[in-house]
Parts: C-alpha cells; structure tokens; sequence
C-alpha cells in the first residue's frame, strides 16, 4: 500500500511541474500564440520599432496605426523595447 502511495505521489508532483513549465513557456510569447518578442518585429535589429515592422504583424484588432500611437509614449514616431514591453493594449 505504502508502494501505491509513493507511486501515486510521484505521479501527482511530476503533473505538477509539468503544468507549471508549460504555463512559464506560454508567458513568454511568440511561437505558442501570445505576442510577439520585441526582437521578432525589430526586423532590422536597430533596437527601434518603426511603423513600418509594426505594420508587417498581425494584430488581434484594431488599426496599426492607432496601436503603434498607444505603443508610442513619448510620440517620437518609434517604438522602443521599453515601450513595446510596457504596453498594454485596451481589454
């Protein structure tokens, strides 16, 4: 009996770490269907967002433009890393 219990012990705390690196993985974006990495739209790696890499994603909804504004915080007409990872679109 003790044996059943180990076993099934083992079982419950090996679905449970699963669950969680699964869940770790999908916060991070990208392939498995969240948004995009920073470094993924940054088509030419200058470390600046312009409108027109932003406008070569999809976006759920809503206009390109009108999103690529929100993102922009300081209205200098590109979006830094910093800005596009404090954005949070309207729910």
């Amino acid at each position: 009996m003790k044996n059943s219990s180990n076993i099934l012990f083992a079982l419950v705390l090996s679905v449970g770490v699963m669950g969680q690196s699964y869940a770790a993985g999908s916060d991070q974006g990208g392939p498995q269907g969240g948004p995009p990495q920073f470094s993924s739209v940054d088509t030419n790696g200058d470390g600046e967002l312009t409108f027109d890499e932003f406008s070569n994603q999809e976006i759920p909804h809503g206009d390109h433009q009108a999103v690529f504004d929100d993102m922009d915080s300081d209205g200098n007409g590109v979006v830094s890393e910093n800005e596009f990872s404090n954005f949070k679109p309207p729910r």
